[in-house]
């Protein structure tokens, strides 16, 4: 109750916004969600431009329900990015002090990407224009030395976000469930953030985000409420890489976290002792020596690699085979951000290896095929600078081990996960540095 009424004081768009959505996903009526984009734009329009921030980091979890929207070829959640990046160019870029090298970088990788419009013509699109747009925004917000909102503003926005995502999720499964041909398949759950591994991926940052970055800081009875809510929500999910993620970085969370108290001898003890354990709880589930009738074990219950990680691995074996048959420009240079699924997916199709075009299902594949070697090192290099700059803000603040879990969370999810091509994963990238580097007292 606390918390609502803190809402309603501090962020009410975000408030009204959220009833919007959820009575789209009961009534299924696009007018609501043109009620969002104009709360979007008012918002940028006369709104401090901390609630600017806020109100985009709140519509991440529930990016994907505007994608239903059929007035515009484009997300309509678009325009409201758009718009508060109109709003920082009029009002913040003229006074803004940026760090150089993150502005080297950027540059570097916005002519790299049109590069490719040279020998990879499916470049040529309204998405790579969006795209360029929304990645300088972006990556200005990562650069700019002064913060237009706290930590705690924007964790919070994410959070309630979370829940607004869950709540259309359930509201629409009610209202308009969907209908399963194939019995044998596996429901499960994305929330409005459209993909369940998105959907997990938030949640478990979320569990971070609200757990102390420095340890021997006690937990609040709010960590320990969003824990289990996160726990709960991303549960429904039936994920395998958010059951392996959770697993793994929460014991190594505490591991850090009580680290002093331990020893170092007990804490390497510790540490192989988990790894071990978390071999042995996936060689079980995958040999099928346990009886339970849970979902989430069904689908660990595979008798090859291909089911095991959803085809992920068929994928995977196709782009790295085709990757390496690809003209020399495109090893080195690669096809592109917005150019790459078309190139590729051309070849695919013509072989009949896939009945639809795929994706990666992999961010460092989608790296590689994108940026080729070459540019892999720039994208290196613009993530590394993005942390730089952030340590650089700070000055001489001690940051702890278990302050780069969430960013570990982010990488071992990037794992099932095509980042790369969504301007939402770079601002999901920039609450990272700022948890990472945040102060907790």
């Amino acid at each position: 109750m606390r918390l609502s009424l803190d809402l309603v004081k501090a962020n009410p768009e975000i408030l009204l916004s959220g009833l919007l959505i959820m009575g789209f996903g009961i009534t299924n009526q696009q007018v609501l969600l043109l009620g969002v984009v104009l709360i979007g734009v008012i918002v940028a329009a006369i709104f401090p431009f901390g609630r600017n921030i806020q109100f985009l980091i709140f519509l991440l979890p529930c990016s994907a329900v505007f994608m239903k929207a059929t007035y515009l070829p484009v997300s309509l959640a678009t325009l409201v990015f758009l718009a508060v990046f109109g709003r920082y160019m009029m009002t913040q870029m003229a006074s803004a002090q940026y760090h150089k090298a993150g502005l080297a970088f950027t540059l570097i990788l916005i002519i790299f990407e049109l590069m490719h419009i040279i020998y990879n013509p499916v470049m040529v699109s309204t998405q790579t224009i969006r795209w360029l747009i929304l990645f300088v925004f972006v990556a200005l917000l990562l650069f700019d030395r002064n913060k237009y909102a706290s930590f705690s503003q924007v964790r919070y926005a994410l959070l309630v976000g979370l829940f607004i995502s869950t709540f259309y999720g359930l509201l629409s499964k009610y209202f308009h469930p969907e209908v399963i041909v194939n019995g044998k398949i596996i429901a499960r759950f994305a929330g409005g953030a459209g993909d369940p591994n998105n959907y997990g991926l938030f949640c478990l940052l979320l569990i971070f985000f609200y757990l102390p970055a420095a340890p021997k800081i006690r937990i609040n009875k709010v960590g320990y409420f969003v824990i289990l809510a996160m726990l709960f929500c991303g549960s429904l999910t039936v994920s395998r890489s958010f059951f392996l993620v959770t697993t793994l970085s929460l014991f190594m969370y505490f591991v850090l976290y009580f680290k002093d108290a331990m020893g170092s001898v007990f804490f390497r003890l510790l540490a192989v002792t988990n790894i071990l354990f978390t071999l042995i709880v996936v060689f079980m589930l995958w040999g099928q020596s346990i009886d339970l009738d849970l979902d989430i074990l069904k689908r660990f219950d595979s008798n090859n690699l291909s089911e095991l990680t959803g085809s992920r691995s068929d994928i995977l074996k196709e782009y790295v085979a085709m990757f390496f048959r690809v003209p020399f420009e495109y090893l080195l240079f690669g096809a592109g951000i917005n150019g790459y699924l078309g190139y590729y997916n051309y070849y695919f199709l013509q072989q009949g290896l896939f009945e639809e075009v795929v994706g990666p299902h992999n961010t460092f594949l989608e790296i590689l095929i994108s940026f080729g070697i070459v540019g892999s090192g720039i994208i290196i290099g613009f993530v590394y600078s993005a942390f730089k700059a952030e340590q650089i803000r700070l000055q001489n603040y001690r940051v702890y081990k278990l302050a780069f879990i969430p960013f570990a969370v982010f990488v071992l999810y990037s794992f099932s996960l095509q980042n790369l091509g969504k301007y939402s994963s770079f601002f999901i990238l920039m609450m990272i540095i700022y948890s990472t580097y945040r102060r907790d007292n």
